[in-house]
């Protein structure tokens, strides 16, 4: 079956999923490991301090935003080829880790984080190409999945190899996959683009909001358990560096089996999905606040997992439904550095809070922001129906 891309004539179905979903297993499965695994090293291999910790994961995240915005005002044949040179020095800067010291670590964070924002604002753009809305969506559907699939197989394979490996080597034998991808980097196809257009703006878009407002609400708890979750089970629970892994594996199962329900069905309007995933949300911050023992930290992580399988097909779908196929790289470009803002942000300040008051107090510190994401939610709704009326 022949499909119609802006740009991509010619492709078919099977050859455009099979090169999007990967990349994208290969590509976020391996930045999951960098997310999880430097935390843990660094701490309990260069004895950081959790803020120090923080301060790790926010400079990685500082320069795959700047790199995302750098994505997004580039055109058209450099965009394609920074893409592509991306690819290898993210494969060069694995290879790196496994060989750092505690100075060094910092520098090859930053080159990762820097390369993996040249590199997924594309994959996710490729995902949502073709002008065919029905189309479009399913495969922004399949992605999701693989997106969600791939936060399963990476802690699986990092809990895996932590029983018989030390931390460091968890790069070099992820190495292979990241490989994988940046062999069939050259082959991802990229939208035709009008360079004479002006800039598509962002905030006005209702769609655009939407994705932010959803973005926050499941990225906050979500930055906090990758960057130190696996941390507060070591030290509360007493959780080995493999059993500390394998709970992320289970936030993103709950997160994997909820997209699959959400790619089952016929979606129409998403504000319903927004408020559920908020609603959600709210439950699974007071269950990690009431966690006294591992049973309920898992009974909260699993909760937290559905608002997170929800959070980025709902913002895809209204990012593909407020822009045009030649806009989407641009503001996926935008949304994509948003998110790479919070994992500046909480990293950060999560590290230094963490410090006096534990990461119970903090996830209870997350409700009043969800509880203002939900209102701010409930307004652009009520101002559409008003608009449109």
């Amino acid at each position: 079956m022949k499909v119609r891309y802006a740009g991509l004539t010619g492709l078919s179905m099977v050859q455009v999923i099979v090169i999007v979903a990967v990349m994208t297993l290969s590509v976020r499965a391996s930045n999951n490991v960098l997310q999880t695994t430097l935390p843990l090293l660094s701490k309990y291999d260069f004895f950081y301090s959790k803020f120090d910790v923080g301060i790790l994961i926010a400079l990685m995240s500082l320069s795959g935003m700047i790199a995302m915005i750098v994505n997004g005002i580039m055109r058209g044949d450099l965009r394609r080829f920074s893409f592509i040179l991306g690819n290898v020095v993210y494969a060069i800067s694995f290879f790196l880790f496994s060989f750092s010291g505690s100075l060094s670590i910092v520098a090859y964070a930053i080159i990762s984080g820097f390369s993996y924002g040249l590199i997924f604002p594309n994959i996710m753009t490729a995902a949502g190409i073709s002008e065919d809305k029905k189309v479009r969506e399913r495969m922004l559907a399949i992605y999701s999945l693989t997106l969600a699939i791939s936060l399963i197989v990476g802690p699986a394979l990092e809990s895996l190899i932590l029983r018989y490996f030390s931390l460091e080597k968890v790069f070099l034998l992820f190495l292979p996959m990241v490989i994988l991808s940046t062999a069939i980097s050259p082959f991802l196809k990229f939208p035709e683009e009008n360079i004479t257009r002006k800039r598509p703006t962002m905030w006005d878009k209702p769609g655009f909001r939407v994705a932010i407002y959803t973005f926050i609400v499941y990225s906050f708890p979500t930055s906090l358990i990758i960057s130190f979750g696996g941390i507060f089970a070591v030290d509360q629970f007493h959780a080995s560096y493999s059993l500390a892994t394998l709970l992320s594996m289970l936030f993103f199962m709950s997160s994997f089996l909820t997209r699959i329900v959400f790619s089952s069905l016929n979606v129409g309007k998403l504000w319903p999905y927004v408020v559920a995933l908020m609603v959600i949300t709210l439950l699974g911050l007071f269950m990690i606040f009431t966690s006294s023992n591992i049973a309920l930290y898992i009974i909260g992580l699993v909760i937290l997992g559905i608002p997170h399988g929800l959070g980025m097909p709902v913002a895809a779908y209204a990012i593909g439904r407020s822009f045009p196929a030649s806009d989407r790289n641009v503001a996926n470009s935008y949304f994509n550095s948003t998110m790479m803002s919070t994992n500046i942000i909480i990293p950060l300040f999560g590290g230094a809070a963490l410090e006096y008051i534990g990461l119970r107090l903090l996830m209870l510190y997350i409700i009043p922001v969800v509880v203002v994401m939900l209102y701010l939610t409930f307004r652009l709704v009520k101002s559409i129906s008003n608009s449109s009326s």
